[in-house]
């Protein structure tokens, strides 16, 4: 945490304040079964993913900005996370990330909430910041891919908080909390952003409890470039990750490059 503020100190002149709203505890809204309701039409919008399937096989290519690499470089971890190769299973709760990067390949097995494996060019770390590291993120990336569909059946005091403009549309803007947190945190809150007009989730903020260095701190990640599967079910392709509190600086932007459903080939890499 001391690293995360004297860097946020030394930053502050070249960025200004975040104008989200901040999850957490003290953030609440109105109209719990108006805010299920509206969070169970975006995850119908989406096909529903974390209910339907059993596989989802996904790849993804990035880049991290300078400054986040320095502020968080166990979980931004560029030498190894460049690109990746991700397996999830929803009905086990099984994650597996092959990242690859300048020094080789970093896998990850993960099933939430307690179980954590990291490998480095097959050898295996028993760095306990390592493992947490590697759980936050596992849990983070399976929230951006199974959105709406994952927070109405791992989430609960769900809220809703006034409507607001984001990119040229209307947002209904849905308050939550999840425990077990991401990662190793006891807890966590978010607020889903959900189209007005389509229901899908353009924009989900969070907290980050998961490691000693980023509590206090909250993210958001923007959803762009849908995709529409054959049988219907709508997927981001457009990630962007900023980082809203202590500092705001945009930390990652990364694209899916391929997507399979069940083995069901929606897209794959360009040759």
């Amino acid at each position: 945490m001391k690293l995360l503020l004297a860097l946020a100190g030394c930053c502050l002149f070249l960025n200004s304040c975040s104008s989200l709203p901040r999850p957490g505890a003290e953030l609440k809204g109105s109209s719990p079964a108006e805010a299920r309701a509206v969070l169970q039409r975006s995850a119908a919008a989406h096909g529903d993913p974390w209910k339907n399937y059993r596989k989802v096989e996904v790849s993804y290519d990035g880049e991290w900005s300078t400054l986040a690499t320095k502020i968080q470089p166990i979980i931004t971890n560029p030498e190894f996370r460049k690109s990746s190769d991700e397996t999830y299973q929803p009905r086990s709760g099984r994650v597996l990330q092959l990242h690859r990067g300048p020094s080789g390949m970093k896998e990850v097995t993960r099933m939430r909430p307690t179980q954590t494996q990291v490998e480095f060019n097959e050898v295996i770390s028993d760095d306990p910041e390592v493992k947490a590291a590697a759980a936050l993120v596992a849990d983070a990336y399976t929230v951006f891919l199974f959105g709406s569909s994952w927070l109405l059946a791992n989430g609960e005091d769900f809220s809703l908080l006034p409507d607001a403009a984001f990119e040229g549309e209307v947002c209904q803007l849905v308050v939550g909390r999840v425990e077990p947190g991401f990662g190793n945190s006891k807890e966590d809150f978010f607020v889903a952003w959900l189209s007005k007009e389509s229901g899908l989730l353009k924009r989900f903020q969070f907290s980050l409890n998961g490691m000693e260095s980023t509590q206090g701190a909250d993210v958001d990640v923007v959803f762009s470039e849908f995709r529409t599967a054959t049988d219907g079910s709508v997927w981001p392709r457009h990630f962007v990750e900023w980082i809203q509190r202590p500092i705001l600086t945009k930390a990652h932007d990364w694209r899916m490059t391929a997507l399979k459903l069940d083995r069901r080939v929606v897209f794959s890499k360009p040759r």
